[in-house]
């Protein structure tokens, strides 16, 4: 029985390290391998334009039964505490806008955001693939600069009331759900939106219980 093919991917290499150290090289690529699944990694850079760009390189010459993309979120939610783990069940690309008279017109006002596979400009993927990942849901905006101040914050908030903050989510979400491949975000919490000061962050807890979560659970899938 052919092995499922799954595609790893995360925006920068230390959030991919722990599975980076374990994998060998495999016709250009890094890939992990159990007697089921072959894992193909990929570092797809930081942000939707290098994202969408590294998705559509390899989903072009590689074919896969699922996609996963790992990595660090800013969270919006009281009770999405610092070192949580969530599951991404919607994404937007948030700040993709118009300014009329300073008035922000969203995306999903053109005929483009309008058709599958948005729903109202929402990418909203079909997690039933993934019922076995008992993480709690979240929906996310996509911004191509983390929101640094309590202002732009709340304005994330009235417009989209989302759960956590990424740069690259949407851009996964959008190449997947065009090529028919179900796929998942998996973010752990590193910091609260609107803290300018990263040393407020805590990245190397978010990390670790990603790589942790990662190792004990979607390796055995």
């Amino acid at each position: 029985m052919p092995k499922k093919q799954i595609l790893i991917t995360a925006a920068t290499a230390m959030e991919l390290d722990f599975l980076l150290a374990r994998s060998a090289e495999k016709k250009g690529l890094p890939v992990i391998e159990n007697k089921t699944t072959r894992f193909t990694l990929l570092v797809s850079g930081i942000g939707s334009a290098l994202t969408a760009f590294s998705l559509s390189k390899i989903l072009q010459h590689k074919k896969f039964d699922a996609a996963y993309q790992l990595g660090i979120a800013g969270s919006f939610k009281n009770d999405l505490l610092v070192g949580s783990i969530v599951k991404v069940s919607s994404d937007i690309f948030a700040d993709l806008c118009l300014s009329d008279n300073g008035k922000l017109i969203h995306e999903a006002t053109f005929s483009d955001f309008r058709t599958w596979p948005f729903t109202e400009g929402k990418l909203i993927p079909d997690l039933s693939a993934f019922k076995q990942i008992d993480l709690p849901e979240a929906s996310a905006i996509t911004v191509n600069s983390v929101t640094a101040t309590s202002d732009k914050c709340e304005l994330w908030l009235q417009r989209y009331n989302p759960g956590i903050e990424t740069m690259e989510g949407a851009a996964l979400y959008y190449a997947c759900m065009k090529e028919n491949i179900p796929c998942v975000q998996i973010r752990a919490i590193s910091n609260f939106v609107g803290q300018s000061n990263t040393k407020n962050w805590n990245i190397p807890l978010a990390l670790q219980n990603l790589t942790d979560y990662t190792l004990d659970h979607l390796m055995k899938i």
